[in-house]
This record gives structure tokens, sequence and C-alpha cells, in this order.
């Protein structure tokens, strides 16, 4: 066994003072240079997009997975009694979604 301390000086990067300076200015000025590029309101959006994608993704998979577990009946369709602008407020204020055919029909006058 050696008791003497192991020299690892060689692998001071502060030995050569002038090449450590280069390397700290260097980083710092990049560092400097980033704070202070503003990024434009674009680029900003461009920077969240993926995020926001990601988040609506998600919500679009959750309402989905309700509506399919909910088992619920499909929406009741409009009445012959019912006035168009009284149906389409109704299914609005009741957050439902008409066929397609109940829609158009309801848009058209049709009762």
């Amino acid at each position: 066994m050696n008791d003497e301390p192991i020299d690892f000086s060689a692998l001071d990067p502060a030995q050569d003072r002038l090449r450590w300076a280069r390397i700290a200015n260097a980083l710092v000025a990049h560092a400097l240079a980033e704070r202070n590029r503003g990024l434009a309101v674009g680029e900003q959006l461009l920077n969240w997009s993926r995020a926001v994608l990601v988040v609506a993704a998600g919500l679009c998979m959750v309402a989905w997975s309700a509506r399919l577990w909910s088992g619920g009946q499909p929406p009741p369709t409009m009445t012959a009694e019912m006035q168009p602008a009284l149906c389409l407020s109704s299914w609005a204020a009741n957050s439902q979604m008409p066929e397609l055919a109940d829609f158009f029909g309801a848009l058209r006058g049709n009762r």
C-alpha cells in the first residue's frame, strides 16, 4: 500500500489561467446574449405551442372518453311544437349536440 496522496493537479483546469478565463468569459457572454435577446410574440407563441397542443389533445380525450363512458341516451331531437330559435338555444344551454339533420332542419325552419 502506498500512503502518498494522489496528485490530481494535472486535472485542474485552472492551471492554464488564460484558457480558463477565456472559457469562463465566453460562457458569461453567451448567457448574457441569450438573456438580452428579446423574443417576439410569434417566437414566444411558437415556444409554447407544443405544450398547448398536448393540453388540448388531453382535454379532447377526456371529453370524448367521458361522453363514451356516460352511456347516456343521444340528445333529444327537436319536436314539432318547438320554434327554431328556442330549439337552438335549448341545445346550447344544455350543452347538447343535435344530429346534423335536426340542426340543419332547425336552421331552415323545418319543424
